[in-house]
Order: C-alpha cells, then structure tokens, then sequence
C-alpha cells in the first residue's frame, strides 16, 4: 500500500513538474535585486522569479535583457514600455505610449537628477516621442531618476532577441 501510494505521489509530481515547466521547455530561475532601479516594483535585496526562455514581451511586463559592458554579461531587470511600432514618450516621469498614460508604477525621489551625460536625450523625465522599430522594445527602469545604468533612455532600442527571462513574482524575503 506504502509502495503503490509513493509512485501515485511520484507520478503526480511528475505530472506537476511537466505542466509547470511547459514539458521541459521553461525553466525558473530565481534573481536578486542589487540595486533600487525598479523600486517601488521590485525593491533592492529583494529575490524575484523569472521563466527561461521567455514569453513574447508585453508592454508592462517585467523582463530580464542581456547587457554587455567590458565583456562581462549582466542579465537587467526592466519593463517593458514599447513594443516594436508604439508611439513612445515620456512627461515629467509618466510613460505615453501610442497617445495614452500609462499606469505602470514609478518614482522620482530626486527630481534634480534629470540630467545625465550617458543619456540619448537631455532630459531624463521629458523626452519623445519614438517611434520604436521592429523585432526592438523600449526597456525603462520604473526609477527614473537612476543616471546611467541601462534602460533605453541610455543605450536605445533593444532587440527582442536580448531578452532572456520573464519575470513574474517578487519571492517573500527578509533583508
């Protein structure tokens, strides 16, 4: 009896792990937040889930882009606030994407960081609009007021072949 509801168990959990991975096919991976630029959606020191390799973007969604810099390869966290053909720009930190506000969350704790020498445009909170070509997304940092590390706003439109895992769900930690 002990036998036969162990390999009932298994195959359950067999069957679980299949579905939950798409047959194989998806992986999860979890990462760490090292810095505050998504804050106040993902805050730094914080563990996140992520599926490899991803979904199709959609505009909102979180996901992780591969970002080279002096040959060493980070994977960044950002949103999704273009897709290839929008209508992108940006007033006083408030995303329009083709005509419309979008609610996404963001913030600005230092409005006099709205200028930055890495940056594609002078203002950091006003810019636009784009047009955002095809097969490219337009990836933001929900902290808008973070000077140079990568989001579009510095390194332009990114191929949707660079992004590597979608991420889904902030995992409960302590700091």
């Amino acid at each position: 009896m002990i036998r036969r509801s162990f390999l009932l168990f298994l195959a359950v959990a067999m069957l679980a792990v299949a579905f939950v991975t798409r047959f194989g096919t998806r992986w999860p991976s979890i990462y760490y937040m090292t810095g505050p630029s998504m804050e106040p959606t993902i805050s730094a020191g914080r563990y996140f889930l992520a599926w490899s390799p991803p979904t199709s973007p959609r505009r909102g969604q979180l996901v992780l882009f591969r970002f080279v810099d002096d040959d060493v390869e980070y994977h960044v966290l950002r949103r999704v606030a273009g897709l290839g053909g929008d209508t992108i720009m940006m007033r006083e930190g408030r995303i329009f994407l083709n005509g419309e506000l979008q609610s996404w969350p963001y913030r600005i704790e230092r409005p006099e960081a709205w200028r930055s020498p890495f940056a594609i445009e002078e203002h950091l909170f006003t810019w636009g609009p784009w047009i955002v070509p095809e097969d490219s997304l337009v990836l933001l940092a929900d902290a808008r007021d973070m000077t140079g590390w990568p989001d579009s706003r510095f390194i332009g439109f990114i191929g949707t072949d660079q992004i590597v895992a979608t991420a889904v769900k902030q995992v409960r930690n302590e700091r």
